[in-house]
C-alpha cells in the first residue's frame, strides 16, 4: 500500500539543472599578474569567470583562524570566538559593577538602598543593550571589514575550477541571504585567493599597453558619457579605454547565460508579461514504483527548496506546454513568459511532514464508482471517523509565511529581470498563474511588486493553504481560485476532494471568485487527481463574461 502511495506522491515532474540571469549576487573570479593586471584580458570574457548568480553571499568560515572561525549560526549571527570574548568581557565588567553597588547597598539606609535598587534595574536594561551592541559591533566588523576583503587561506595555489567546486562545501563557506544587488569577487593574487564583496557596477580600465586592471565598484552608472547617473538595478561591467588624447571611452556589459554581452540602454514599449509559479516538485516522475523508490535512494526524499530565481523557460517540465502554457499565452496575448519556482518542503504545507501526508493519504477512500458511501472511513482498529476529518485543513501559518518570505526575494529578482537595459517595469502589465504551493510564494512576490509593475489577472489553481494569509484582491484587476469545494451546498463529496491541498476559499475572495471543479469530470477527481495541474484544462471552457474566464476583457 505504501509503495503505491509513494508512487502517487512522486508523480509528474523532472528537474534538470538551471541557470538564471537574475539573482541578488553575481559570483565572479579572475586571476591577476604580479603587476595587478588581469590575466587573459584579450578573451571575449576579458579574463572574467562567472561562477553563478544567486541570492546569497558566501562567507568564508576561516576554519584555521581560531578567532574568526565561524563556530555556528544563531539568531542571524555567525558566531566566532571574537563574539564570545566580547560577550565575556562585557559580562565580567557587569559583575564588577554590580558587586560594587551591592556593597554600597549593604551599608546604606532605607531610602538610599531603594535608590540603588532602581539604579540596578536601570543597569540591567543597559546591560542587555550593551551586550546586544557588543555582538552587533563584532558582527558588523566581521562582515563589513574582516570578511569584506579576505584571504581564502585554505585555497592557496588552487585552480579556478577547484575553488568553484569548493564554494558549496559547508566546511569552508556559509551562505548568507541578501536582498541587495551586489557582486562577490574571487581574486587570485600571487597564488593566493581573496574574496571581496562589491557593489553592482564593476569598473575596469584598459591601459595603453593593453593590460586590464580592476579599478573600483559603484552603485550608479552612466548609460552615455553625457547622461546623468542611473542607479543600477542589475550587475554591470564597465570597461574604460584610455585614448592617446586622454579621453575615456567606456563600454558597458551585462550578463546573459554567464556571458558578457553589450548593454543597450533602451526603454522597451509596454508589454504584457505572463508568469507561471509552480508548486511542490517531487523527486521522481517515473510511472514505475520501483524506479520511484530508486530515485528517492539516489536523490533523497525531497528536492532542495526554491533558489528564488526567475527563469525564461519551464525547465522543470512542471506545466503542460500545449494544453496550458500555450493556451494562456494565446488567451492573454502576452509577449513574454517567465517562470518562478515556489517549491518548498512538505513541512511548510498543512500536512506538516511527508510521513503525515503519506499516512493520511493511505487511509483516504478512493473515488466512489456509484452512489457515494464515503462520508465515513475506517482507520486503525476499525474505528470509524468522518472522512472530512482526514483532510489537512488546519492552517500551517508558519510554513505559509516561510514561502511568503521566499517569494519576496523572487519578486525582487523578477523586477531585476524586467529592468534589464534600463526598462521601467511600471509600464508593463503582469499576469500570473500559480499552482499549489506557488500561491503563498506569489503572495510574497506581489507584496514586493505592488506599485512597481501593473498587476493584471491572477489565476490560482488548487492553492495550498488558501487561508494562510488574506488575499489582497485589490492589487489585481481580477482574481480567481480554481479547485474542488470543501464546504457549502455545492461542495464535492469526500472521496472527490483534493487531499493534497484541501480547497477552502482564499481569505479575501467572494464566492463568485472561487470556481468549482466540474463534478461531471469524475475521472479527474479524488485525493491526488483533483490536485494535478494537467487536469485543469476545463478552466479554458468557461465562456467570456462568466466568472473564471481566462482571457482579456
Amino acid at each position: 500500500m505504501y509503495r503505491y502511495l509513494l508512487f502517487a506522491l512522486l508523480f509528474y515532474f523532472n528537474c534538470p539543472a538551471l541557470f538564471a540571469d537574475n539573482g541578488r549576487v553575481v559570483h565572479i573570479a579572475w586571476t591577476e599578474n604580479r603587476d595587478g593586471s588581469i590575466q587573459h584580458a584579450q578573451t571575449p570574457q576579458h579574463g572574467l569567470v562567472i561562477f553563478e548568480q544567486r541570492n546569497q553571499f558566501l562567507n568564508y568560515k576561516d576554519p584555521n583562524n581560531p578567532f574568526f572561525k565561524i563556530r555556528y549560526s544563531w539568531l542571524g549571527i555567525d558566531w566566532t570566538a571574537v563574539h564570545l570574548l566580547a560577550l565575556l568581557l562585557t559580562i565580567f565588567l557587569q559583575i564588577l559593577t554590580f558587586r560594587r553597588i551591592n556593597r554600597r547597598m549593604a551599608k546604606s539606609r532605607f531610602f538610599k538602598r531603594w535608590s540603588y535598587r532602581f539604579l540596578k534595574l536601570f543597569l540591567w536594561a543597559a546591560v542587555v543593550a550593551g551586550n546586544a551592541v557588543a555582538i552587533w559591533a563584532i558582527d558588523f566588523y566581521n562582515i563589513q571589514i574582516h570578511f569584506r576583503f579576505h584571504q581564502l587561506s585554505d585555497f592557496k595555489k588552487a585552480s579556478v575550477s577547484t575553488l568553484n567546486n569548493s564554494r558549496n562545501d559547508r566546511t569552508y563557506f556559509l551562505s548568507k541571504e541578501t536582498s541587495r544587488t551586489r557582486n562577490q569577487l574571487y581574486i587570485k593574487k600571487r597564488q593566493k585567493w581573496h574574496t571581496q564583496r562589491a557593489l553592482p557596477v564593476l569598473h575596469f580600465e584598459y591601459k595603453k599597453s593593453g593590460k586590464l586592471f580592476f579599478k573600483y565598484d559603484k552603485r550608479y552608472y552612466k548609460p552615455h558619457p553625457d547622461s546623468s547617473r542611473v542607479l543600477a538595478t542589475n550587475q554591470l561591467f564597465v570597461f574604460h579605454h584610455k585614448k592617446a588624447d586622454g579621453k575615456d571611452t567606456a563600454l558597458i556589459y551585462e550578463l546573459a547565460n554567464k556571458q558578457l554581452v553589450a548593454f543597450e540602454f533602451k526603454k522597451d514599449r509596454p508589454k504584457r508579461i505572463l508568469l507561471f509559479v509552480n508548486g511542490y516538485r517531487p523527486t521522481s516522475s517515473s510511472q514505475d514504483p520501483e524506479k520511484a523508490l530508486q530515485a528517492i535512494n539516489d536523490k533523497g526524499l525531497e528536492h532542495p527548496r526554491s533558489r528564488n530565481l526567475i527563469f525564461g523557460a519551464d525547465a522543470f517540465n512542471y506545466w503542460p506546454q500545449d494544453n496550458f502554457i500555450a493556451t494562456f499565452e494565446k488567451r492573454l496575448a502576452t509577449e513574454r513568459t517567465l517562470f518562478a519556482d515556489g517549491h518548498h518542503s512538505v513541512r511548510t504545507s498543512n500536512h506538516r511532514s511527508l510521513l503525515q501526508f503519506m499516512s493520511s493519504a493511505s487511509l483516504y477512500p478512493k473515488p466512489c464508482l456509484g452512489k457515494h458511501s464515503c462520508s465515513t472511513t475506517k482507520i486503525a482498529n476499525q474505528q470509524e471517523v468522518r472522512t472530512y476529518n482526514l483532510l489537512a485543513t488546519k492552517s500551517n501559518k508558519e510554513g505559509f509565511m516561510q514561502r511568503y518570505q521566499a517569494g519576496k526575494q523572487a519578486g525582487r529578482n523578477l523586477l531585476q529581470e524586467l529592468s534589464r537595459n534600463g526598462n521601467d517595469p511600471q509600464n508593463d502589465t503582469l499576469y500570473v498563474v500559480s499552482h499549489s504551493m506557488g500561491h503563498a510564494y506569489l503572495m510574497g512576490m506581489a507584496r514586493v511588486l505592488k506599485g512597481k509593475i501593473q498587476l493584471g489577472a491572477y489565476y490560482a489553481f488548487a492553492p495550498e493553504n488558501p487561508k494562510g494569509k488574506t488575499m489582497p484582491a485589490n492589487y489585481w484587476t481580477s482574481v480567481f481560485q480554481y479547485g474542488t469545494q470543501l464546504y457549502g451546498p455545492q461542495r464535492h463529496a469526500p472521496c472527490q476532494q483534493d487531499g493534497v491541498a484541501p480547497q477552502w476559499r482564499m481569505s479575501g475572495l467572494s464566492t463568485e471568485q472561487q470556481i468549482s471543479f466540474p463534478k461531471e469530470l469524475k475521472a479527474r477527481l479524488g485525493y491526488f487527481s483533483a490536485h494535478y495541474i494537467g487536469y485543469y484544462t476545463w478552466a479554458f471552457d468557461i465562456p467570456k463574461g462568466k466568472p473564471g474566464y481566462i482571457g482579456l476583457p
